[in-house]
């Protein structure tokens, strides 16, 4: 490549060469290629029964920080994990919250569009702070690994925990850009 008649030492960056990948595994916080598939293995896993594993996530999530469930008037009443296990709304609600978490992972980072509603009505509807998304990743690391403890190995586990982080960083990012300091 010439530039006024005289050879370029520096060629322009290229949109699909090394340079180009490393920018887009940062933008992603270091999930690579096989990072994600690990992710995305799980998840496969996980859709064959998204109310079960939901159910699951949310009795784990409000087991451990009951405080959580001050956010849910549906599932205020409920006082013991029978409750908990018996109740269909949680079971509906359970299979929404990974629905929604399912898309945004197949995303694989590129998640913009997903993460604008659900911020959107996660900080300006449902008041949720940043803090409880903390506590359902938690939650959804337990769930796997009790549901799934050969497929979820210590890659798996780490490649998810990286997701989970990323997701719930872009929440925060956007709860800031509304003005909600959760």
């Amino acid at each position: 490549m010439t530039i006024n008649g005289l050879p370029s030492l520096i060629a322009p960056p290229s949109s699909s060469g090394p340079a180009h990948r490393t920018r887009r595994r940062d933008c992603t916080m270091g999930l690579s290629d096989a990072e994600w598939q690990l992710v995305l293995n799980i998840w496969g896993k996980v859709e064959t029964d998204l109310a079960g594993h939901g159910q699951q996530v949310l009795i784990s999530l409000f087991k451990g920080h009951p405080e959580t469930l001050d956010k849910f008037d549906k599932f205020k009443h409920l006082k013991s994990e029978d409750e908990m296990k018996a109740s269909e709304d949680l079971k509906k609600h359970g299979t929404t919250v990974l629905t929604a978490l399912g898309g945004i992972l197949k995303k694989k980072g590129q998640h913009e569009a997903e993460i604008k509603p659900l911020a959107q009505s996660h900080a300006t509807k449902h008041k949720i702070p940043v803090k409880y998304l903390e506590f359902i990743s938690e939650a959804i690391i337990e769930v796997l690994k009790s549901k799934h403890s050969g497929d979820f190995n210590d890659a798996a586990q780490a490649a998810m925990r990286k997701a989970l982080e990323l997701f719930r960083n872009d929440m925060a990012a956007k709860y800031k850009e509304l003005g909600f300091q959760g």
